[in-house]
């Protein structure tokens, strides 16, 4: 009977990871949000799923892990003295119930063990691989060949001059275009609302199967790679070209590392022109408004940082709303953004859950797997728009769940135990 009940409870909390994922995509600035009432459900329903699985795990309110999340939402209520009275339950949806919520949960499963405790990311990889595929088939077949033509047009609020865009089904879009030989190809946007969107979206996935994932699977990293590469993001291809060359070095013998030393200077040219190519390509296909918007963007976030250090400007914001000399700050950066908008007091808590708890592990147990998924997370999300979404939110939350330095990835690289089998 208690089988029964446990087996019941393990389908239960599958269900409602899944739901909690889709939702955490489907918030990653898609099209669909376009209709309000999408909106506001997608943006809501995660936080009754994560109280459903508090609930389903006995979660206990006498923890220590919710001494923290007190002294973390009595702090919370600062940045709203810099908000605009509108602006307030955006920032509650985000910062006083979805980040703590997800930092409970995560901290409770962290008991478990290293299987049970990711099962939430692992969930997202196996999410994001289904839709990379979909995504290359259907550009392939759609966007290269035209073999297939669109089915509907869709409202696309993202770009203000294009108010309706191709879609297939709904469950494909054709949002950019790039022209790098003269004849436009349409950037792989999957079910996103531009490329940088769909890029991040596959890198995280390419993160957690990379560093996290017990058994890497050299398909599934090959099909996050391709989709990567066709969404002709310069975010995209450094990203392939750094874990690329960690992957050589890391194959490489102490003895040929050493070699590979004296040839840096070699490799640092070679990169260098790599780039260069890269931008001067993004250039010549229409891109240096998105650099010059990017350093722009960077310069107005700092003023407005050094005027505003302690709580920024107002981290969120509705629609087109201005909040510094008239200028809408974090157009092209994350970082910056935080900075600007939230202030040193924001950045703190971005900085200290996405970097300084993973190092504190990593100097802790020499075991650098963690530290390098959240390194490289931080790299992606600090050039591209990002720091108000769930995903980011899901990020932060996994830091902090490890305050405590207390070890969870020991089980990491070796099968898991029948009891994290039947918690998972």
């Amino acid at each position: 009977m208690k089988l029964q009940k446990n087996m019941k409870t393990t389908v239960i909390r599958r269900i409602l990871e899944y739901l909690l994922v889709f939702c955490i995509i489907l918030e990653f600035n898609t099209p669909y949000l376009i209709f309000p009432e999408v909106k506001r459900m997608i943006q809501v329903f995660p936080i009754f799923i994560l109280l459903g699985l508090l609930i389903i795990s006995n979660y206990s309110i006498t923890k220590k892990v919710n001494i923290l999340v007190f002294i973390y939402l009595v702090g919370a209520l600062f940045p709203m003295l810099a908000l605009r009275d509108h602006n307030y339950p955006s920032y509650i949806i985000r910062y006083v119930l979805i980040l703590p919520l997800l930092w409970m949960y995560l901290s409770h499963r962290k008991e478990f063990g290293s299987s049970v405790y990711n099962s939430l990311f692992l969930k997202y990889s196996n999410v994001m691989v289904i839709i990379a595929v979909a995504s290359l088939v259907m550009w392939f077949l759609c966007s290269i060949l035209q073999v297939v033509p669109a089915t509907s047009f869709f409202p696309y609020e993202w770009g203000s001059s294009i108010d309706f865009i191709p879609t297939y089904w709904g469950v494909y879009f054709e949002t950019q275009s790039i022209a790098p030989l003269g004849e436009k190809i349409w950037r792989n946007t999957g079910i996103f609302n531009e490329g940088p969107m769909y890029n991040m979206a596959l890198c995280v996935a390419f993160i957690i199967e990379y560093f996290i994932q017990p058994f890497r699977s050299k398909t599934k990293l090959w099909i996050l790679a391709i989709a990567i590469f066709t969404t002709f993001t310069t975010t995209g291809q450094f990203f392939l070209m750094g874990i690329g060359i960690w992957s050589v070095f890391n194959r490489m013998g102490r003895r040929y590392r050493i070699l590979l030393l004296l040839v840096v200077p070699i490799l640092l040219y070679f990169g260098y022109v790599v780039a260069g190519t890269l931008l001067a390509n993004k250039k010549a296909t229409g891109g240096e408004d998105s650099m010059n918007l990017r350093t722009e963007d960077i310069t107005w976030c700092m003023e407005a940082g050094m005027e505003h250090p302690m709580l920024g400007v107002g981290l969120t914001l509705r629609e087109g709303e201005s909040l510094w000399h008239g200028k809408t700050l974090g157009r092209s950066n994350s970082l910056f953004a935080v900075f600007a908008r939230g202030g040193l007091f924001v950045l703190i808590l971005y900085i200290g859950a996405l970097l300084l708890i993973p190092y504190l592990y990593y100097r802790k147990y020499k075991d650098p797997k963690w530290f390098y998924a959240m390194f490289c997370f931080f790299l992606v999300f600090t050039v591209t728009v990002s720091f108000l979404n769930y995903l980011t939110l899901l990020f932060i939350a996994w830091g902090m769940s490890n305050i405590n330095l207390k070890c969870w990835n020991c089980l990491l690289y070796t099968s898991p135990s029948p009891r994290d089998r039947s918690l998972s």
